[in-house]
């Protein structure tokens, strides 16, 4: 069997959707954000309550927006169940064989829409109204792992999404990493045993200076969020998938709910009544986070006044499993 040169299925990738933008309207309901809300929203430590949103259109519901990060609930991947990948994943954007074994890497978010010198509500994902969104691949890059060898592709796709009015509100660009297909003929990999904790001396000097939200992520909640965003993936249900097949130690928590973990902690850090937005984040993910295994986020404690404000995502191991940057108004 010759096996394609990754340049090579990184050219014709590029040149199948070259000039090509594929569009689709949605109605922004209330039930995808109230599902949302049950599964991630912040809880205000002061008073235990829950950031809470309707769940039908009674009332002003017009004046509801769309938190930062979860557009992800709209727009979901529709393919058939027959054309998914063997690992669950939607193919819509995969490069040819044998590069079909899809990772998401990281990316960002930017939302035009949320600039405070706009007079009006312009550019902004509102409850009740109708968006667009806009799909395009920029680009096809072929990847060498140094250690191993192995080749990789890199994939990057561009959404813009636009509000009822047609003002843009969210660009967001995904980077996904395509290795080979799996083998399944090949005996499963050794599962990877898990690091040991550090003590709370060496936690609490991590956490220094820093806003801390610790996690723990439950079957149920990766369940959920795999449901509200149509992720089919199995690594996020399917334990003896992710071990046996994916050589993962247990079922591995969605970078996208980090993603929209860290714009919750950031933005409720914000100390303003309205909704907070950023102008963009950059984040990229280092490391698998794993279900029943505590980790936490650490922003630093004076971002309300920062331009910039850094942000890690670290296992209670030590190990970096996310880094990003939030960039404010």
């Amino acid at each position: 069997m010759i096996i394609p040169i990754a340049s090579d299925v990184a050219e014709a990738f590029v040149a199948k959707f070259a000039g090509k933008s594929f569009n689709r309207e949605q109605y922004l309901d209330h039930n995808q954000t109230r599902l949302m809300s049950s599964t991630v929203a912040y809880i205000d430590s002061l008073n235990n309550e829950r950031e809470s949103f309707p769940d039908s259109e009674d009332g002003d519901s017009r004046v509801v927006t769309v938190p930062p990060g979860w557009h992800l609930s709209y727009f979901t991947p529709g393919q058939p169940l027959g054309e998914l990948g063997i690992d669950g994943t939607d193919t819509s954007y995969n490069p040819d064989m044998p590069y079909t074994r899809r990772m998401w890497a990281g990316g960002s978010v930017e939302w035009p829409g949320a600039d405070p010198t706009f007079e009006n509500e312009r550019g902004k994902l509102k409850l009740g109204w109708t968006a667009t969104e806009s799909t395009r691949v920029l680009s096809c890059t072929p990847k060498t792992i140094k250690k191993t060898g192995e080749t990789m592709l890199v994939v990057g796709v561009e959404k813009e999404y636009l509000d009822e009015i047609g003002y843009q509100a969210v660009i967001e660009k995904r980077n996904w990493i395509f290795r080979r297909a799996f083998d399944l003929s090949k005996p499963a990999p050794p599962i990877p045993p898990r690091p040991a904790l550090l003590d709370n001396a060496a936690l609490e000097e991590l956490s220094k200076n820093k806003l801390v939200r610790k996690f723990c992520r439950t079957t149920a909640e990766l369940f959920r969020f795999s449901a509200l965003t149509f992720n089919g993936h199995r690594i996020h249900y399917d334990r003896e998938w992710a071990q046996q097949v994916e050589g993962h130690r247990n079922i591995v928590v969605h970078g996208p709910l980090n993603m929209v973990s860290i714009l919750d902690f950031w933005r409720h850090a914000q100390s303003k009544k309205e909704m907070a937005f950023p102008k963009k984040l950059d984040y990229r993910a280092t490391s698998a986070i794993y279900v029943d295994e505590p980790y936490r986020i650490l922003i630093d404690a004076d971002t309300a006044s920062k331009k910039v404000t850094d942000v890690q995502v670290i296992s209670d191991d030590g190990t970096i499993c996310m880094t990003a940057q939030i960039t404010n108004w």
